[in-house]
């Protein structure tokens, strides 16, 4: 990995796993903008509608950390294989039945090949970049549900009206296959990608280090923050004279931190990345409280977004140091798979959770809740800040 005779290679393939993971979260998404079909088509209830674009989020929630356990074992390049296997028949069956029956049946079986492949994927990534590469692309991988979810929008948006649901549905599924199967193609031509070798499962042991385990309950505050704002966004814009613009700017802010961070970790150690997570947090919470409890529609339209912005800021960061805080490259995937679950969790705690405090203390409760919970989450950081336990970052991972 020294070396790398074959940079330029590896190059094409971070690419092309980073578009893969762009597409695999539109297979989470894909469903949100078909509500209404499900609803007057199908013959779903809201709430059963609602439970289809869920189900896979549960997954995440559920089986996460032992997803990582189980891809530390058999390596990140066979669980892309695997996890690619489960979730295109998934995506080919919703895209050829009406039977919500056979509908929730696909949504499971693209939620067990969704939860490999959002552990697989970064892990897989951390396994074939160059060790000044890593920080960077993981910060942009970070971003791959908000792009999945724009991606989806611009697809439904383009294919529904003309050739209809079922057409689109099939044309998400068909993209993430083509975008998986060239990424495999060039994984096979790369050289000594670690990726190739099992991965003894006593590598995994490290995952519960006190550092991985403050950026997991990070990861989890931002979650819980990030899907409160975006989730009651759309709500409280539609109140008279609260918002200058359309709410979807807010969430289309979130790459714009990612892709920041992005370029700022880079060549960076572990410090770094962990003070640039816990200033962004800072920024939230004070982009919280501009928005929602100052007042007035300047400062909410952006204060929400400078909001965004920042946490794109955060997830990125928090996913870049990921990598630094094991104490061995075979503890990777169960770490990522720690920390995603800890955001599979905290996405459905979130939206009960703010309803709760806006029924209760309306929306300027709803701004201290997003303040006070970028607090906690930079609260989080404060030790590994400090220095001892981040002694692993000092160095960049071999």
């Amino acid at each position: 990995m020294h070396s790398l005779p074959d940079r330029p290679l590896r190059l094409v393939a971070i690419v092309l796993l980073l578009l893969t993971g762009v597409l695999t979260g539109a297979q989470l998404a894909k469903t949100a903008p078909l509500i209404g079909w499900y609803v007057e088509t199908i013959g779903m209830t809201l709430v059963e509608a609602g439970w289809v674009t869920a189900l896979i989020g549960i997954f995440v929630a559920l089986a996460a950390l032992p997803a990582g356990f189980a891809i530390a074992r058999i390596g990140p390049q066979r669980a892309f294989v695997v996890a690619s296997a489960i979730i295109v028949p998934g995506g080919l069956i919703l895209a050829a039945t009406t039977a919500p029956s056979l509908i929730f049946a696909a949504r499971m079986i693209e939620g067990l090949g969704y939860v490999i492949l959002c552990v697989g994927l970064p892990s897989l990534l951390t396994a074939i970049s160059p060790s000044g590469w890593r920080g960077p692309v993981l910060a942009i991988w970070s971003g791959f549900v908000p792009l999945g979810y724009a991606t989806s929008d611009v697809l439904a948006g383009l294919i529904v009206p003309v050739l209809g649901t079922q057409s689109y549905l099939l044309g998400v599924i068909l993209l993430f296959a083509a975008m998986a199967l060239a990424s495999q193609v060039v994984l096979r031509w790369l050289t000594g990608v670690p990726a190739d070798a099992v991965f003894a499962p006593e590598g995994a042991s490290s995952v519960f280090s006190v550092g991985v385990l403050l950026v997991a309950l990070a990861f989890g505050a931002f979650v819980l923050q990030s899907v409160a704002l975006f989730t009651f966004m759309p709500t409280f814009a539609a109140l008279p004279g609260a918002f200058l613009f359309a709410p979807a700017l807010v969430a289309l802010s979130t790459p714009l931190g990612n892709g920041l961070a992005g370029l700022l970790v880079a060549g960076r150690a572990a410090p770094f990345m962990i003070v640039l997570a816990l200033a962004a947090f800072v920024v939230t919470a004070l982009a919280a409280y501009v928005a929602f409890v100052t007042g007035g529609a300047a400062a909410a339209s952006f204060g929400a977004v400078a909001m965004a912005i920042a946490s794109g800021v955060v997830a990125s960061a928090l996913f870049a140091v990921i990598p630094f805080l094991v104490s061995r490259p075979q503890a990777v995937p169960a770490a990522i798979g720690l920390v995603s679950q800890a955001g599979g969790l905290a996405t459905l705690a979130s939206p009960p959770l703010a309803a709760f405090i806006i029924e209760r203390a309306g929306w300027t409760g709803y701004g201290w809740f997003l303040g006070l919970t970028g607090l906690a989450g930079a609260a989080m950081l404060i030790p590994l800040a400090l220095g001892p336990l981040i002694a692993a970052g000092r160095r960049q991972t071999p």
